[in-house]
């Protein structure tokens, strides 16, 4: 395990040596330390020093032609806004050391595999009072201090993202102290608690980080609705809570977004659901890659954002019903009763209004498909248009959640014609967003509100919104193709009497 820069970084380096004077020892600390060590890339870098940085942190910014503000007056930590060649936002943040000096900067914390420094003037040297470089080579996660986590109860989220992140083992200990710490986390602010957890749900096993947060009881204290969820059983023939099945559908949504990735057909592990997957929607793999690479509101990723309301998309499910789940289902509607609670947690977590409803969407509608599967009928162009109608473009991620939710539930017993009606439902609903968006998802109308003002004699208001509604419907569902038709239904449907208050939300 070497200390070797690639050459961007040591560049960026020798630019910020330019600024700081050699009497002003400047040292890369954190995260960029550990993971030049483990050869993967930054995204970041953190730097401290023994005094306020903020005079020349202002002074790189306008070496570097970047932008900077004050991340906090009062610890002063400043921020560099740095884009890097390929156009990638790549913070430089600064911070004055936390001690007397660096070394007590370094045991003040998180953990070892953190508190590991190199002077910015001597890039071989590893400063490691700890034994972090030593853990690191074993595996382990260590805690800096006996009191390191109550410092920051943060850290407890933090503990178990850096242990699924690099497949690292608790040090002995650490899963005890992690457990005693968590109740702390009520004391930390719920932005902080929101991009770890976040942090977690994006990285390359949110469901393994998510069984670790069940298993010490930092789940409950992060959302305690879901505590109620571990005593309620996901299906009369399986053993498993509505919670694990949850987290269980977390680890197959993860898994099929992975296998769906353009050129991820030869996975030598992929099973016969997924190999199935793949044969019937590998055809979109691009889209749906494109898709889940947007952002809600920027900074946080639309799989994270899916994995959460996969997480929560069994709450409003009801202790007292039996029978299989699918059954329970459609006869209880438990979902519609989920929506509501899912919005207020994802508001708790300060999630943006739009994320929020994002998140409430795939609660309320993540079994629209299932009356399909159940009655082996093919949805139609008008059930698809109704569908997307309601979700929205989430109609895509609730789709995927859709077969990931039946992997999770059945696992390997799923009957194989039953799974292949999974697949066709999906694939229609897939194939209008992608092909037939214009015509079935959003047709363009043929028709407009200064049309039915001109011929029709109308005057604005809720009947023209009403008429609109209908024709896109009619459109939707390919009964009506040209303006003809489009006329005669509006004729008829103005004969027939039109009650404006049936779309009152257009």
């Amino acid at each position: 395990m070497k200390l070797v820069f690639e050459p961007p970084y040591r560049a960026l380096l020798a630019q910020i040596r330019k600024v700081f004077s050699p009497d002003q020892q400047l040292y890369l600390v954190g995260g960029a330390v550990r993971d030049v060590l483990l050869g993967k890339p930054l995204h970041d870098m953190d730097f401290a020093m023994g005094g306020n940085p903020t005079t020349l942190a202002r002074r790189l910014a306008k070496h570097l032609k970047a932008g900077f503000f004050v991340l906090d007056d009062d610890r002063h930590t400043t921020r560099v806004v740095y884009y890097d060649s390929q156009g990638q936002f790549f913070p430089l943040d600064f911070v004055q050391f936390s001690g007397q000096n660096l070394m007590e900067d370094l045991s003040n914390r998180d953990f070892t595999i953190n508190a590991m420094a190199v002077p910015v003037d001597q890039l071989t040297q590893v400063i490691d009072p700890l034994g972090g470089q030593s853990d690191l080579e074993k595996g382990v996660l260590r805690a800096c201090s006996e009191h390191a986590l109550f410092d920051d109860p943060v850290r407890v989220l933090r503990g178990v993202r850096l242990a699924v992140q690099f497949n690292l083992d608790y040090a002995p200990g650490l899963e005890q102290a992690l457990q005693e710490a968590g109740p702390q986390l009520i004391r930390t602010s719920s932005e902080r608690q929101r991009d770890e957890f976040f942090r977690l749900l994006s990285g390359s096993d949110p469901a393994k980080g998510l069984e670790h947060f069940q298993r010490l009881g930092i789940l409950k204290i992060l959302i305690p609705v879901l505590a109620e969820l571990e005593a309620i059983p996901a299906a009369k023939e399986h053993p498993q809570s509505m919670l694990s099945h949850a987290i269980k559908t977390v680890e197959k949504y993860h898994a099929l977004l992975l296998f769906l990735k353009p050129g991820q057909q030869g996975i030598a592990d992929m099973d016969w659901m997924m190999q199935t997957a793949r044969g019937a929607l590998g055809k979109f793999s691009l889209e749906i890659e494109t898709f889940f690479r947007d952002e809600v509101t920027p900074g946080r990723d639309k799989p994270s954002l899916a994995f959460f309301g996969t997480l929560l998309h069994e709450l409003g499910t009801s202790g007292t019903s039996t029978g299989p789940k699918e059954q329970r289902i459609l006869q209880h509607n438990h979902y519609e009763k989920g929506a509501q609670p899912a919005f207020a947690i994802a508001k708790q977590l300060t999630l943006s209004t739009a994320e929020s409803h994002w998140v409430q969407t795939l609660v309320q509608h993540h079994m629209d498909l299932l009356p399909f599967v159940a009655d082996r009928k093919m949805p139609d162009q008008r059930a698809i248009f109704h569908f997307f109608k309601q979700t929205g473009d989430v109609g895509v991620a609730i789709a995927l959640h859709f077969l990931a939710d039946a992997m999770a539930l059945k696992d390997q017993n799923l009957d194989q014609e039953r799974w292949r009606w999974y697949l066709s439902v999906v694939e229609a609903v897939l194939s209008a967003w992608w092909e037939k968006h214009s015509v079935v998802v959003k047709p363009t109308l043929l028709l407009d509100g200064f049309d039915l003002q001109d011929e029709f004699g109308l005057m604005p208001g809720k009947t023209i919104g009403a008429l609109l509604s209908q024709l896109e419907e009619e459109q939707a569902s390919g009964t009506i193709i040209n303006s003809e038709q489009a006329r005669d239904f509006i004729r008829k449907r103005m004969i027939e009497g039109v009650d404006p208050g049936e779309n009152d939300e257009n």
